[in-house]
Formats: structure tokens, sequence, C-alpha cells
């Protein structure tokens, strides 16, 4: 990603977290991330396009981290990815300034930002060699959703973590075995 993208999501991060979505402008952006107004609009020609932008980014930073762990135990990436969402800076300002604006955030459906946040729920599934099919996927989504508007305690995601990583069905990866000749 390069610099000036960076700078426009980090500036993003902290007008949000600090303003709601509705009270932040375009020009706010630019200043907090130390850019002209012309070079955020050159990344993002809405407000719209920058929050999807500041999703996809912070969902794929996020995926990334939860795939290394699910190799080793699912349980503690999901409990890694809820815990990113209950301590997601902009949730957390925007729970205290805007509560409205995270309703739409809680429900999963079609389009880029939930199309994209499946993609990687999936590749965490497929690191853990469980099922991505569409109804695990769904399951974590809406789970990992649920942090936005109420995030509850630590302990709470983790135990939440462990029962839904022991009830997603392992992988079923198809394997061609030669048959015994008849004798």
């Amino acid at each position: 990603m390069g610099r000036s993208r960076a700078a426009a999501l980090d500036g993003a991060r902290r007008v949000f977290a600090e303003n709601g979505i509705r009270k932040a402008s375009m020009g706010d952006v630019a200043v907090r991330g130390g850019l002209a107004k012309a070079t955020l609009y050159n990344h993002f020609r809405t407000k719209g396009e920058l929050i999807a932008g500041l999703v996809v980014d912070d969902v794929a930073e996020v995926a990334a981290d939860c795939c290394d762990l699910a190799r080793d135990d699912l349980s503690t990436a999901l409990t890694r990815a809820a815990d990113a969402v209950a301590q997601h800076p902009v949730l957390a300002g925007l729970r205290v300034v805007e509560p409205a604006a995270l309703l739409a955030a809680v429900s999963p459906r079609d389009g880029q930002v939930w199309g994209s946040i499946r993609a990687q729920v999936a590749l965490v599934l497929d690191a853990a060699d469980v099922s991505s099919s569409v109804e695990c996927v769904d399951v974590v989504c809406r789970w990992l959703s649920s942090h936005v508007l109420s995030p509850g305690s630590s302990a709470g995601r983790a135990a939440q973590a462990r029962v839904i990583a022991s009830g997603l069905p392992l992988a079923i990866r198809t394997t061609s075995f030669a048959t015994p000749a008849a004798t």
C-alpha cells in the first residue's frame, strides 16, 4: 500500500474514532492524515469508499495474523479476531459518539466489504483445516459482528471462540485412492 493511501486510512481511523462518521469530513481526514485534499480524493472519491477501504484494510491485517494462529489452534485465532473487533479504535469510538452508525456494520450482507470479510474468514478457516463452507463462514461472521455493538469481556470472547471452533466441521478433502486390482 502506498504511503499516501496509508496516511489517508490512518487519518480516517483517527477522525472517525473521535468525531463519528457523520460529523467527519474528507477535509478533516486529509488534515489528520497529513495529506492534501486532492491526494485523499485520488484514493477515495467518497466517504463511503474511505470507510470501505478502512474496513477491508483492517480485516486483511487481522486475518493475516489469524491465519498464522489458526494453523495451530482455531480458537486462539477466533479469539484474536473477536478481540480485534471489540477493541478496534474506530468501533470503540463510534460506540460512544455515534452508535447508530454501527447498526449497519453488524448485519452480514452482500457487497464488496462483506464479500471481503467473508473471503478473509474463509482463509482463516482453511488455515485451520475446517470447513469454509458458506454456512461456516456465515456463523463466524455473525459471531464476530456481534462484538461490534456489545464486545463483552476478553474471557467471554475466548470461551465463545472455543465453542465455535469445536463446533465447526473438519474440511473434507477429496483424496483419490487407488483401488486394489481384483484377483
